[in-house]
């Protein structure tokens, strides 16, 4: 089981590296496929989630958010247009997680989301207002 959280670790940080640099579609489907694989329960907040925010700047509109545990803690990884933030703070209760995440240096935003099933639905909150979030679990390709 510990062999799991390291695993997705290491994706995630590969991840993250791969995104100052030129990341293959190829590349993002494997891990895709290997996150999602270890994520096997509906109804967890763990894995590939793919969404949409309103009331945003363009580069922000669409990402992913990659979520994790490692023991009793969890890991969000947020993937943009301009590249892959960190989430702090984050709080995971029954199927809803909460998390704060930097842009652009110093601006928070705090996103509370609640999984449905295999969506993803929520709200983040900054400095320029809310913004509903709507994302969808991503599956490995069959």
């Amino acid at each position: 089981m510990k062999t799991n959280h390291y695993f997705l670790q290491a994706v995630l940080l590969i991840l993250v590296f791969c995104s100052f640099s030129s990341v293959s579609s190829y590349e993002l489907e494997k891990a895709f496929k290997q996150i999602s694989e270890e994520t096997n329960s509906n109804d967890s907040v763990l894995g590939v989630w793919k969404y949409t925010m309103s009331n945003v700047d363009v580069p922000y509109e669409k990402g992913m958010f990659f979520i994790t545990q490692k023991g009793g803690s969890y890991d969000v990884a947020v993937k943009l247009k301009t590249g892959m933030l960190t989430g702090q703070d984050v709080i995971v209760r029954n199927n809803g997680i909460n998390f704060n995440v930097n842009f652009e240096g110093l601006k928070r935003v705090s996103f509370v989301l609640t999984v449905e099933g295999d969506k993803i639905v929520g709200e983040s909150y900054s400095a320029i207002g809310v913004s509903e979030i709507v994302g969808v679990r991503q599956q490995p390709a069959q």
